[in-house]
């Protein structure tokens, strides 16, 4: 058989394409590899080239970065790696770009935690998935996405999903157990935006916004178009938020450990706080063990007992159903399967147009201390909460509905009409808020075509 050697002047004559963006480096190693290929056949030399081409040579994104954007698979230092894509995603973050393009590379994305960065917009193309890379980076907590002291941060993703690993992680050795493996966290931030991600098996939170130090908090916060399921410890926790709003997020099939639910308030010192937030047009469901809770007892000193603490918000226009049971079958925990959940009363609460279904505890309980304040739900509707309607502290108030049974066209989340209320269901429900509209987070399904 005949051989042949490629040398040198085979480099210089391989018609190299004008627009790489891999640098020197890397041309240099290829060259290298190339020239010594001494012994192969001629159509096996070629075969080899084309190989470690291959290897080194950037995977193109399927879709351009819109005008304006940077794209993250394509930085020169860093390009995608589809093995470890941490260093190119990290890359174009701290590039200072004020637009970032996760372009969707027909792989995941696998990373271990990635710093967000202030003053900048990063937007998932539709059907990228950010998976956690198996591996050291998680071996002890690890989140996909962290940010401190951040300004003027949005991730943006309708139609992909952040996914981590939570079976891996509780798995055993070397993966030590925590419940700090969120797929997004920020501290002490100020006008984040979270939007239109799915976000599925987180080994801790789906989102937690926390508290850095015992008195900063985040402030002016969006959460909205998001799904969340499956995570370990909550689906969103808040422990320090002014100005937050979580509009149209769907929180469903929390379980792991203890709070287990879709949405949990819980503020770790006297100084943090919860100050004006609205939580709307949400469904929370089907998570093991709280729908939304409120155990706030960190913020109380010795004279708070006495009176309500200064939270303030409103929950509205929410769906709340299905929640104190395990996702897939087992029995009812009785202590922690409520609806909605505050353990002190907190008179700075609207709690209105919401309904409360299905739930294993009671549909609405405030556990207070030692007082005679009563908290109400208003123009809300109330069916078959295993353990009462509005119970201990809690009472259903004006425009309340207890007697009426809402209909849901689908609890299937693929259905394109999941949780909606069905045209069967009694106008008491469907015309019955506040503003003469429906109560709960849909509306009546539009009648089906024939």
């Amino acid at each position: 058989m005949h051989r042949e050697t490629v040398n040198r002047s085979a480099w210089r004559t391989f018609p190299w394409p004008s627009s790489m963006l891999f640098p020197a480096s890397l041309y240099e190693n290829l060259r290298n590899r190339i020239a010594t290929m001494k012994t192969l056949p001629a159509r096996l030399s070629s075969i080899a080239a084309v190989v470690v081409l291959a290897l080194v040579l950037p995977v193109a994104a399927a879709t351009p970065a819109p005008e304006g954007y940077l794209d993250a698979s394509q930085i020169a230092q860093a390009p995608f790696d589809a093995q470890d894509a941490t260093a190119a995603l990290q890359a174009a973050i701290r590039s200072g770009a004020p637009r970032v393009w996760v372009p969707n590379m027909g792989t995941p994305w696998l990373i271990d935690m990635v710093w967000l960065a202030s003053h900048q917009e990063i937007l998932l193309e539709k059907g990228v998935v950010i998976e956690s890379k198996p591996g050291s980076g998680f071996y002890t907590d690890g989140q996909l996405f962290k940010g401190a002291s951040l300004k003027n941060v949005t991730l943006k993703g309708y139609g992909a999903t952040l996914k981590m690993r939570r079976d891996l992680f509780t798995s055993g050795k070397p993966y030590k157990a925590s419940e700090h493996r969120h797929a997004i966290v920020v501290y002490a931030s100020q006008n984040v935006r979270i939007l239109g991600l799915t976000i599925k098996d987180a080994g801790g939170d789906g989102i937690m916004v926390g508290g850095l130090t015992h008195s900063s908090y985040n402030k002016d916060v969006l959460i909205k178009d998001v799904l969340i399921t499956n995570a370990y410890r909550n689906a969103i926790s808040i422990i320090s938020a002014e100005n937050l709003t979580i509009d149209n997020a769907i929180l469903i099939n929390t379980n792991g450990t203890s709070p287990q639910g879709g949405l949990d308030f819980e503020p770790d010192h006297e100084q943090q706080r919860i100050v004006n937030f609205a939580v709307r047009n949400c469904i929370i469901m089907n998570n093991k063990r709280l729908g939304i809770c409120f155990p706030v007892s960190g913020l109380l000193t010795a004279s708070d007992r006495e009176r309500g603490l200064p939270i303030r918000g409103v929950i509205e226009n929410c769906t709340i159903y299905h929640n104190g049971y395990h996702a897939w079958g087992g029995g009812v925990d009785k202590e922690w399967g409520d609806g909605l959940f505050m353990k002190w009363h907190l008179d700075g609460v609207k709690v209105t147009n919401n309904l409360f279904v299905d739930n294993a505890g009671a549909g609405f309980l405030v556990d207070g201390y030692a007082i005679d304040y009563l908290q109400k739900a208003y123009f809300c509707a109330f069916w078959d909460n295993k353990q009462g309607t509005a119970t201990v502290q809690a009472r259903p108030g004006k425009g309340c509905v207890t007697d009426a049974m809402p209909i849901f066209v689908s609890t299937d989340p693929a259905h394109p009409h999941f949780m909606h209320l069905s045209s069967q269901t009694s106008k008491r429900i469907t015309q019955g808020s506040s503003t003469g509209s429906f109560i709960g987070a849909r509306p009546v399904a539009p009648p089906v075509r024939k």
